[in-house]
């Protein structure tokens, strides 16, 4: 019996376009015996609606390195499906370890890129804590630059969806000069929060002009929490949003954002998980 498990996340952190994201407390497992044939069972997030076949997103990245014929497959999903929570960078990252474990082999980003499209996600899931990826020509590549962050995610997670390549279709071909300035001078600011471990920093890093402001019509969470006060970043393409909390201020945040969001928002306080995709 095979047992593992693995981590939603939160890509971009405002200005980290497609190269940043930290992974979260909030696990998927997958339990992977011996059957007859192939069977897969779901309980939780997408039960009703994920497909019980070898095209099921774990079961592609288990099939890059052992088979899927033979054995049944139980799911206990906890991530919303398209929130902007990496829902299918958890099933990606699953599937890899998992199928590594039955094969003897071990897990890698690349095994997964073609399956994902943009790793950062997936860079998160597999490595924990706060990841960065790139190509540069080459790769994928990522590493983890940090076990967390200096301030606590608070999640607003709406009922609606929202589809990635929808909401990326949604991004201009261009931006101005003054756009990509700001964004390059907040992702610098990015990485020295994480670096120095800053939250005075990381607030100030959280100015993103090339990808919020042309999703904020999919994701009113994210005017609703700035219009409050708080600190805040799209997750991913959305519609999650994430505030940005002091430690010592987790709760006082949680509250602020359950009475700036509708009352069908669900409001979770995570930390930033420190562990990506692993074995049980």
């Amino acid at each position: 019996m095979i047992r593992a498990a693995a981590p939603a996340s939160t890509a971009n952190l405002g200005p980290g376009f497609d190269a940043a994201a930290a992974a979260l407390d909030l696990w998927n497992e997958l339990t992977v015996e011996p059957a007859d044939g192939l069977v897969v069972e779901i309980e939780g997030e997408g039960a009703d609606e994920l497909p019980r076949d070898a095209s099921h997103l774990t079961l592609r990245a288990f099939a890059v390195h052992a088979p899927v014929d033979g054995r049944r497959f139980r799911f206990v999903n906890r991530i919303p499906l398209e929130r902007g929570l990496g829902s299918s960078a958890a099933a990606i990252a699953l599937g890899l370890v998992a199928g590594a474990a039955a094969a003897g082999t071990e897990p890698a980003l690349a095994d997964g890129a073609e399956l994902e499209g943009h790793v950062d996600n997936l860079a998160a899931a597999l490595l924990g804590g706060v990841a960065l990826s790139w190509r540069n020509g080459t790769g994928p590549h990522a590493r983890r630059v940090a076990a967390t962050l200096p301030l606590v995610p608070v999640l607003a997670i709406p009922p609606t969806r929202t589809n990635t390549a929808r909401s990326r279709g949604a991004l201009p071909e261009t931006v101005s000069h003054a756009d990509a300035a700001a964004t390059a001078g907040a992702a610098a600011l990015l990485g020295a929060a994480i670096a120095s471990g800053s939250a005075e920093l990381l607030r100030h890093a959280f100015h993103d002009r090339l990808h919020e402001q042309y999703r904020a019509a999919d994701a009113p969470l994210l005017a609703a929490l700035r219009g409050a006060g708080l600190d805040a970043t799209l997750s991913g393409s959305g519609p999650s949003v994430v505030a940005w909390a002091d430690p010592a201020r987790t709760s006082e945040v949680a509250d602020a954002v359950a009475a700036a969001c509708p009352p069908s928002t669900t409001v979770l306080p995570l930390r930033v998980a420190r562990e990506g995709a692993r074995l049980l």
